[in-house]
């Protein structure tokens, strides 16, 4: 009987210790905003997201299973480090639908919600990393390079000291200026601070290893203005006989990239100005009845030249068939212009000859 009695109660001892210890474990949540195992909470927004009951309690596996096993490390979004991958809250597993809970502006001062359902003091720490990839699982290096600061008594703070509280706790985070993202995460860290542990400075509670939880959310930061996209004009310039005008003035010339001459009906003074050996389609202009001539250019520097209003006549070739000369007979369609032209009463003999 008296060892069965002591044995009795070693056994309640043992149960006492593992209910008190499963007691005083702390529980957290980040609700705001919603993490992604508790997407399922707000149903109204975000149907048919996958249940998760224990979303209060992703805490890298447990404190055994993250310092005794995984030496302290943890997944990026409170999976256990060891938990084959695509972990259940991380990119392409179970939890992390992609779906984007909240929308921001760059550098604003947003509020965020953490439930605490089991104080054990400690502090907040919170990450964003701009992702941009729904897909891609965010690192913890692309994580460490923005930590947000939070607000504490009028300043602002990389760590936010919980003290005792529980139920929601409700601060104001600092987002950054210079950040934006189709899809940033936003990672909540739990260090819990009441476990007795030792540092090489000494042992107290809250020293040494203690139990983490973490939590990701899916957002978007957009820019605080429209941004206009720069835009670069080039002009080309083609060494070629017809050019496209650019400046309008009175009396205006316009010059129309055809092939079809147009015989003057009225007495006019205008010299047609024939192309140069340029492997294009040579065009013929005529303009307004003004006392304008056109001298034809060079074989080799397409330029066009406007002079002194003078009167030009040149005598219509008639009586036979007129073709191009050297250099211009290698252009294609140039018989076909000196025909049209010459007839029409324009047959320089530097570009044609008519039998």
């Amino acid at each position: 009987m008296q060892a069965g009695g002591i044995m009795l109660l070693a056994v309640v001892g043992v149960v006492g210790v593992v209910m008190v210890a499963d007691r005083v474990r702390g529980h957290g949540m980040m609700l705001q905003p919603i993490q992604r195992s508790s997407m399922w909470r707000e149903s109204h927004r975000f149907p048919n997201s996958p249940t998760n009951y224990g979303d209060n309690q992703l805490f890298c596996g447990g404190f055994q299973t993250q310092w005794n096993q995984n030496g302290g490390r943890c997944g990026t979004c409170g999976d256990a480090y060891n938990v084959e991958t695509p972990r259940p809250n991380e990119a392409g597993g179970e939890y992390a639908t992609g779906v984007i809970v909240e929308t921001y502006t760059q550098g604003e001062v947003i509020d965020v919600t953490v439930k605490i359902t089991a104080n054990h003091l400690g502090y907040f720490v919170f990450k964003l990393c701009p992702n941009n990839n729904v897909s891609q699982p965010a690192t913890q290096q692309c994580l460490d390079q923005h930590v947000l600061q939070a607000y504490s008594s009028g300043s602002l703070v990389d760590t936010y000291n919980i003290g005792s509280a529980t139920g929601n706790v409700t601060l104001s985070l600092q987002l950054p200026s210079d950040v934006t993202c189709t899809q940033c995460v936003l990672q909540w860290t739990y260090h819990t601070g009441n476990s007795w542990g030792c540092t090489t400075t000494g042992c107290c509670v809250g020293c040494g290893p203690q139990e983490n939880f973490v939590n990701c959310a899916d957002i978007s930061i957009t820019p605080t203005s429209a941004t206009a996209t720069p835009t670069t004009l080039t002009t080309t310039t083609t060494p070629t006989i017809t050019t496209t005008p650019t400046t309008i003035t009175t009396p205006t010339t316009t010059t129309t990239p055809t092939t079809t001459t147009t015989k003057p009906t009225t007495p006019t003074t205008t010299t047609t100005t024939a192309p140069t050996p340029t492997p294009t389609t040579p065009t013929t202009t005529t303009t307004t009845p003004t006392t304008t001539t056109t001298t034809a250019p060079t074989p080799t520097t397409p330029t066009t030249t406007t002079t002194t209003p003078t009167t030009t006549t040149t005598t219509s070739q008639s009586g036979g068939g007129c073709v191009a000369v050297a250099p211009y007979d290698v252009v294609p369609g140039m018989d076909n212009w000196c025909q049209i032209n010459c007839n029409a009463g324009f047959c320089p003999a530097s570009h044609c000859q008519c039998s």
